[in-house]
């Protein structure tokens, strides 16, 4: 096929195309330019069949186009064929762009990796036309191909090192970009996961917070042998995971013993949400359990969010004073007796509470006859001046145990910091 541009046409696109970079262009500011000098139509796709820009505009009835929250995603069945056919594996192999063909397209189809640290991260595609690729056609696309890349790298969400393609789906799952959970489940189903009835969101984290690896191929290799059944990936630089389970316990008992010895070896740490059963709610799953991996707790490696839920609704008041504020007045009064008459009335009702509001438990743990303990808790009425067993004050006084255990670790974090 004869060449449609001359050199010198060639290389004033190649100079437009570099100097968009010093302004941070949109990306389909260089597909247009392409797609102008060519006529082809081009689309970058991530690698969870996301478009992150197509030129043309697409029709508003594209056949081979979802559309969700305003964004478009190659349909189900399309993906399918390319990724059976193994096109895009194929053309990993090669360098430059590859040529092949598919049955659901026409003409010579190709496609271009763009790499960052020799790592896919988005592909461009193009469906070619009746006379087909020329040799220019190839150079432009391999040009932009190296482009992108460059103008991807600048982008926080693309600087990744292994170049997953979960990352990009995990990443918009858990910022709450799709609108449904049908919509969500077909993502899921496309990139060979089967929807569960129960999900749980895994974070992990270093007990060197200083430690860079948390991308690094062998952890997601590590993890998947533990858990097959999760999609791992990075998500604003944290390692994290979707897990999808077929009832509501994130582990069997041999995967929390593998992942325990794991998290050992690797001194690391593992936040697991709450058990959830709608994919539209990733996002505050994500939350939590980013929120159980980010404080450390000695000789704690797996923290679930059922158990540190209370920590994670403290920290996100405004002021540590305003939390103090919020002790019930009761426990106040408690201590100050105590610390008078040398009485330990506050630490009976903390015990009482904590053995399940069971008298001969509380007096067991305590190592006390349970006529003295009875004896502490008429004494605990006397100074309160109210029924200490009505339901409503033992919730508030449980409350602010659980409230003042979360200052008093938060005061001596904030004292080992200084």
């Amino acid at each position: 096929m004869e060449d449609r541009m001359t050199p010198e046409q060639m290389e004033r696109i190649k100079h437009q195309l570099f100097q968009a970079l010093q302004t941070h262009s949109p990306l389909r500011y260089y597909l247009d330019t392409v797609h102008d000098a060519t006529g082809l139509e081009l689309n970058l796709c991530d690698t969870s069949y996301g478009f992150l820009a197509k030129v043309p505009t697409p029709e508003a009835e594209d056949p081979d186009l979802d559309v969700d929250n305003g964004r478009g995603y190659l349909k189900f069945d399309l993906s399918m064929s390319l990724e059976l056919n193994q096109h895009i594996a194929r053309s990993l192999e090669l360098p430059g762009t590859y040529v092949c063909q598919d049955n659901r397209f026409p003409y010579d189809i190709a496609f271009r990796p763009v790499r960052i640290n020799r790592a896919m991260v988005a592909y461009l595609f193009s469906p070619g036309r009746p006379e087909g690729f020329s040799p220019q056609d190839l150079d432009l696309i391999d040009y932009l191909g190296q482009i992108l890349a460059i103008e991807l790298q600048k982008n926080d969400g693309f600087a990744v090192e292994n170049g997953l393609k979960y990352e990009y789906f995990l990443r918009e799952l858990t910022i709450g970009h799709f609108s449904s959970d049908e919509f969500a489940e077909q993502r899921l189903r496309q990139l060979g996961y089967k929807p569960q009835p129960y999900y749980f969101m895994l974070y992990f984290s270093f007990d060197d917070v200083g430690n860079a690896h948390a991308t690094q191929l062998r952890y997601y290799e590590l993890l998947h042998n533990i858990l097959p059944d999760g999609m791992g990936g990075a998500v604003k630089g944290r390692l994290c995971m979707l897990l999808p389970r077929d009832n509501p316990a994130p582990f069997h008992p041999r995967e929390r013993q593998a992942l325990l010895n794991f998290l050992e070896f690797n001194q690391m740490r593992c936040g697991v949400s709450y058990c959830y059963t709608s994919l539209s709610m990733s996002g505050y799953a994500a939350e939590q359990a980013m929120a159980c991996a980010s404080r450390p707790q000695e000789g704690e490696r797996v923290r679930c969010y059922e158990h540190h839920y209370l920590n994670h609704l403290f920290s996100q008041c405004v002021s540590q004073d305003w939390l103090w504020a919020q002790i019930f007045p009761d426990l106040r009064l408690l201590q100050r007796h105590d610390e008078a008459h040398h009485t330990e009335l506050l630490h009976t009702l903390r015990v009482f509470l904590r053995c399940s509001r069971n008298a001969a438990a509380a007096a067991a743990e305590l190592h006390v006859h349970k006529s003295t303990f009875f004896y502490r808790m008429n004494k605990i009425v006397d100074l309160i001046g109210a029924d200490i067993y009505d339901g409503r004050r033992l919730f508030a006084c449980e409350l602010s145990f659980y409230l003042m255990d979360y200052l008093e670790q938060y005061d001596r974090t904030v004292g080992e910091n200084v």
